[in-house]
């Protein structure tokens, strides 16, 4: 009997070689004491997870892990048996390090065993759980199974590779005896495309600024990164400037890049509508391999050229696999742009009761908070200028530009020849196209103490006619007096 233990215990390793190159994990169960070639059933557990950023979950040896805090993914997942193994005879078992399991081009198992194709028998697949990325497997013991991945996990890359498990599954007990397990745990993992990846947008004014960050993962099965791309699709109401790259390393430190050695990033054309696309060339993915852990950054800055929303999703590909649409990075929070923001600048003068256009009023334009009901008499230092130096034109109005949704503070720099000046800074809110804040400049004369009091025309020479006359009449009287008086003598 120990000779026949032993020799089940020998092939141990030859099982584990071939096995579980997925990653695994389990609690024995089942019949504790049972060996192979006692028949019966066993179950198979598949944990579908998302590849953690490096490493892996826990030892690879069929028991039950703990994966607090995995991501679950839903996969499909199919059983194959081996037809010409049969686990009962003992010398089947040392066939299997003989074994070598893949997929076709169509992802369908090949069995082979040096060389030669093996029969696969298999049943119907079974899809994980999307709240814990598990499904369990009814098999039969004392058989050899292929389990592949038979629709992937959305976005994987690259699906996970077929593995070899045998029921039961040998392993060791804590001194060392040989334990056979007839419930084993297998934790197949995929790298997910765009997972962790974010995109946010800034507005100041009308420029837009998008950050797309991808963190660089560790990818599943020891791959390697042989393609990384991220598309980014403006909208035809932004017009592309200027883009930027940079990668980290999983210390937060920057790896030096070169365009045009390690990655292409498209050019500008000077039209609404560009799509961006960062391709990291051969020499960049071998930076990406060594930056696991670490993240890209591709930075791209756009001017709003009329109307539109900044919700926008960029696309990833890696190793030719890309995220599909609604799963890539998105602007969390977009915003709105509206066309035809400006200024009507009008002149109350004097005398009239209706205004008109007033020409040559220069106007600054700065960002107000969300909550604001008024402005400042100067502008506030957190506020950001958005527009310098806007004049109006003959019809009053200024340059009619793309600004963003929200409040702005408007400040009047340059004020027109006889006229008073804004005081202060008036509100001015961006809500819709053709948006428009009137701003009154009062003719100087119109009010009160405007000017100094002019002398009254016309009193004080109507004061000295009236002296005048006074004296004349009086000197007429006198004159008439003596005359009479004079005649009266003659007599």
């Amino acid at each position: 009997m120990k000779k026949t233990q032993s020799r089940w215990f020998s092939v141990t390793a030859l099982a584990g070689a071939a096995a579980l190159t997925l990653g695994s994990t389990a609690l024995f169960a089942g019949p504790a004491m049972a060996a192979p070639g006692e028949g019966g059933n066993g179950t198979l557990t598949v944990h579908k997870l998302e590849q953690p950023d490096s490493g892996n979950y826990g030892p690879n040896d069929g028991s039950e892990i703990d994966t607090s805090g995995a991501k679950p993914l839903v996969a499909g997942f199919t059983a194959c048996t081996i037809d010409e193994i049969d686990l009962s005879v003992s010398g089947d078992w040392n066939r299997l390090s003989n074994i070598t399991v893949t997929l076709d081009s169509n992802g369908t198992p090949i069995a082979t065993e040096n060389g030669t194709a093996l029969t696969l028998n298999c049943g119907s697949e079974q899809m994980t759980a999307a709240a814990d990325g598990t499904t369990v497997f009814d098999l039969a013991a004392d058989k050899a199974y292929v389990v592949y991945e038979s629709t992937p996990a959305a976005n994987a890359v690259p699906a996970a590779a077929p593995t070899l498990i045998t029921i039961p599954y040998p392993g060791s007990g804590a001194s060392g005896e040989p334990v056979w397990n007839y419930n084993p745990h297998i934790y197949p993992k995929n790298s997910i495309i765009g997972s962790g990846a974010t995109k946010d947008g800034k507005i100041i004014g009308d420029k837009v600024t998008f950050d797309i960050t991808v963190p660089v993962k560790e990818l599943a099965n020891d791959d390697v990164y042989d393609e990384f791309r991220i598309n980014d699709q403006l909208a035809s109401f932004l017009k592309y400037t200027a883009g930027s790259v940079k990668l980290k390393n999983a210390s937060g430190t920057d790896v030096a890049l070169t365009s045009g050695t390690d990655y292409t990033l498209t050019s500008p054309s000077g039209n609404g509508g560009d799509e961006v696309v960062l391709t990291f060339l051969t020499p960049g993915l071998e930076k990406l391999d060594a930056a696991i852990g670490g993240t890209v950054v591709l930075t791209i800055n756009a001017d709003a050229i009329g109307t539109g929303t900044t919700a926008n999703e960029a696309q990833i590909t890696v190793n030719g696999k890309s995220t599909d649409p609604g799963t890539g990075p998105e602007v969390i929070d977009p915003e709105e742009f509206f066309a035809d923001a400006h200024i009507m600048k009008e002149a109350k003068n004097k005398g009239t009761s209706t205004n008109v256009p007033l020409q040559g009023a220069g106007f600054d334009i700065y960002t107000a908070a969300k909550n604001a009901t008024t402005c400042p008499a100067t502008p506030d230092s957190a506020a950001v200028k958005v527009v310098e130096g806007d004049v109006s034109s003959a019809d009053g109005t200024t340059t009619k530009r793309v600004l963003a949704e929200g409040k702005y503070c408007v400040y009047e720099t340059a004020v027109p020849a006889g006229y008073k000046g804004l005081a202060g800074g008036m509100l001015f809110e961006v809500a819709d196209e053709d948006a428009s804040v009137t701003v009154v400049n009062t003719q100087i004369g119109s009010d009160e103490g405007d000017l100094p009091a002019l002398p009254i025309t016309g009193a004080a020479g109507s004061v000295l006619l009236i002296a005048g006359g006074a004296a004349l009449l009086l000197i007429a009287g006198v004159l008439v007096a003596a005359r009479r008086k004079q005649q009266q003598q003659q007599l």
